[in-house]
């Protein structure tokens, strides 16, 4: 089952930003994100087990997602490439070394015949000014963090997805069971009306309205066909199966849990999503830019060593002793007005990261507040079906069907009675799928697990 669990999200400020930021090693630990991981880091893993059970369970449908959906994968790819980008950020340039041979003279090309001429081996290694490096893995890790907020977040969508998709195809399978059961209630109707017909007491009409009424029935259930295997093929694709996979029947759709309160799935929102952690981690890494290219506009140097490998020459006053060098080198970045321009445009991308992080939390707060909306609306309608317009309906159509019997009702109305009992049972599986959907959706939003 989708189950995330998380610890608070540490909120600290740094330099001039107010915004929360939370734990930067990210220690909020979520079971499906090394499920996804561990099992999305093999290709062949999608194609494994690809029958699903029967009946198709919610949990088989998100544990294959997990595995398989390559929109996981492909979250799951760019976070470990992004863990991969820490050392390197923090670690010194490669040092180089250097060999040349000086000094020697054209007409003889050897080394004997001046004291000058000899053989030089070097090494240098360039040093940044202090702090640049440690911003830089900074940057790099709040980037990883970023990107392992963006695979949770991902995941705790994809859920969603399944979840609602699952349902609109328990939905379609159930609406061809009412639509199955109405046409043989129809074909009894019929069978009465021609009875009735034939020993003189009913109307040749109402056997072609039967006729007529029949006949829609059966366009329906085509309809119906065809939004099972639309409904089936769409679940298929979230969860990476072979097209020409059959989709079992689905469990059932009820879901007996209670809707959560929205002023406190507000209050949690930020400690909760992992949109808005990944927003916050995105300000840090910024931020941190800002300093490392502040620390790239000041001098770093260059260190090196060296050794001369000479020969013994006549009139050589050291007797062809080696030599020993060492120096250093220093950049001098005298072009202030470009480095106070690139850590201007690093200033202009923090604010760009705190402006997208508001409209994310602004962004995520309206779509929370519809889908509980939703949610309230299905929930309530299905209350509203279940205990009372679809007792009702069968109570009247078989009420109706007493009557025509004895002659009271007419056939029309029964009819009628007939359809509205059709539309109230369809509308009842679909309240429940609707508030299947609802829920997950706003799971998915919230970044967290309610039932």
């Amino acid at each position: 089952m989708r189950r995330f669990r998380r610890n608070s999200v540490g909120v600290s400020r740094s330099g001039t930003s107010t915004y929360m930021r939370g734990d930067n090693t990210m220690r909020r630990t979520s079971i499906w994100i090394v499920f996804a991981v561990f099992l999305s880091s093999s290709e062949a893993a999608a194609q494994q087990e690809v029958s699903p059970p029967t009946p198709l369970t919610l949990e088989w449908c998100l544990e294959r997602a997990a595995k398989a959906n390559p929109e996981i994968a492909e979250e799951s790819a760019a976070w470990d490439a992004a863990k991969e980008r820490i050392i390197p950020a923090g670690a010194l340039d490669d040092p180089r070394i250097a060999y040349e041979a000086s000094n020697i003279p054209t007409g003889d090309l050897d080394f004997r015949s001046t004291p000058l001429s000899g053989q030089q081996f070097g090494l240098k290694q360039r040093f940044p000014f202090p702090g640049l490096l440690r911003n830089q893995k900074q940057a790099a890790r709040s980037g990883s963090g970023a990107a392992r907020a963006n695979l949770e977040d991902r995941i705790q969508r994809i859920a969603g997805k399944v979840e609602g998709r699952w349902a609109m195809l328990g939905f379609a399978q159930r609406a061809l069971d009412i639509t199955d059961q109405n046409i043989d209630l129809v074909r009894q109707l019929s069978e009465i009306a021609e009875v009735k017909y034939r020993v003189g007491s009913g109307l040749q009409q109402d056997v072609l309205r039967a006729q007529v009424a029949l006949t829609v029935l059966l366009e329906e259930r085509l309809r119906r066909e065809a939004a099972i295997a639309a409904a089936g093929a769409s679940l298929a694709a979230i969860l990476d199966l072979p097209p020409e996979t059959s989709i079992p029947r689905t469990t059932a759709l009820e879901d007996p849990s209670e809707v959560p309160n929205l002023e406190s799935l507000i209050a949690t929102l930020e400690a909760t999503s992992p949109a808005l952690q990944a927003a916050r981690e995105r300000i840090t890494q910024a931020e941190r830019e800002v300093e490392a290219t502040r620390f790239a506009g000041f001098p770093d140097f260059d260190l090196g060593v060296g050794y001369r490998v000479r020969q013994n020459v006549s009139g050589d006053p050291v007797n062809g002793d080696d030599f020993l060098s060492a120096g250093v080198t220093m950049r001098l970045p005298v072009d202030r007005a470009k480095w106070r321009s690139l850590t201007a445009e690093r200033r202009a991308l923090v604010r760009r990261a705190k402006a997208a992080y508001r409209r994310s939390r602004a962004e995520l707060r309206g779509e929370l507040t519809s889908v509980h909306a939703e949610l309230i609306r299905a929930d309530r309608e299905r209350d509203l079906l279940k205990t009372g317009l679809v007792p009702q309906a069968r109570q009247s159509l078989d009420s109706s069907r007493s009557g025509y019997q004895v002659g009271r009702v007419d056939f029309l109305s029964l009819l009628d009675s007939q359809v509205r009992l059709l539309d109230a049972e369809l509308q009842l599986e679909r309240a429940l799928a609707d508030r299947r959907g609802a829920y997950a959706a706003l799971e998915a939003t919230l970044g967290e697990k309610l039932r």
